[in-house]
């Protein structure tokens, strides 16, 4: 069994920030990065739907709403996706060549974000390479975040290429820089991240009268719809979901 985390949302504007968590087997040959998967379209967000749709119902989930799934996945649920039905992006439902065993997954809110969110998204990992239980585990990188040490007391720490291990006992967490590039196991975690983040942002849209089939403005900085985005939640009395 393969076990990896990533994370989406990190540099965004406005929106949640996604750390996820997941312990699989099978072939993975196929799973690609999350950022080559989603490519601003919904046939390639409905076949990322589908992934994770597909992985979710293996492991249990038989909800029929957002608000379903957030509860299902996060343990809690908001009124923002009040609404909004499964499958969001019009995927299907069907058999995949990989088994999702567990799936940890953390949401950290936009409001929490406006310090130090560097140290939370490391916390964030960290936290979720512990829950997931497994013997060895591929991370990503914290954005300029070298020592986890903090969030893994007790644990041995041993610099490597590109990152950085961490061990104790028979155990390892390994955070790594491209790590969703060169394990199929984080890259698939980088697709639940990114899903849950679409998700997230699709609602958050909405909630200010921009509509469409996916999120129309991304929340990073370098998207022309964000300060639009932005002047809406302000004016709404929606600050909690801006950074």
């Amino acid at each position: 069994m393969r076990c990896g985390i990533d994370e989406a949302g990190l540099g965004p504007k406005v929106g949640s920030l996604f750390v996820v968590g997941v312990a699989v087997s099978g072939e993975l040959r196929d799973v690609r990065d999350s950022k080559e998967v989603f490519r601003r379209s919904l046939r390639t967000y409905s076949r990322a739907e589908g992934v994770v749709l597909s992985a979710l119902r293996g492991l249990g989930f038989r909800g029929d709403t957002v608000m379903d799934m957030w509860r299902w996945v996060f343990g809690r649920t908001s009124d923002l996706y009040e609404g909004l039905t499964l499958p969001v992006f019009s995927a299907t439902v069907g058999n995949l060549p990989f088994k999702v065993h567990r799936l940890v997954a953390v949401e950290i809110p936009a409001n929490h974000l406006r310090s130090h969110r560097f140290l939370k998204d490391a916390s964030a990992l960290a936290d979720v390479a512990l829950r997931l239980g497994c013997k060895r585990v591929i991370s990503g990188l914290a954005g300029g975040v070298k020592y986890y040490g903090r969030f893994l007391p007790g644990w041995e720490r041993f610099p490597e290429d590109g990152g950085v291990s961490y061990r104790k006992g028979e155990q390892e967490i390994r955070f790594v820089k491209g790590a969703d590039v060169k394990w199929k196991e984080v890259a698939l975690a980088s697709i639940f991240a990114k899903y849950f983040r679409e998700v997230h942002m699709l609602a958050v849209n909405r909630a200010v009268g921009l509509e469409g089939d996916i999120p129309p403005a991304s929340g990073y900085p370098a998207d022309p719809q964000t300060p639009e985005l932005v002047r809406r939640l302000i004016k709404r009395g929606l600050l909690h979901l801006i950074r």
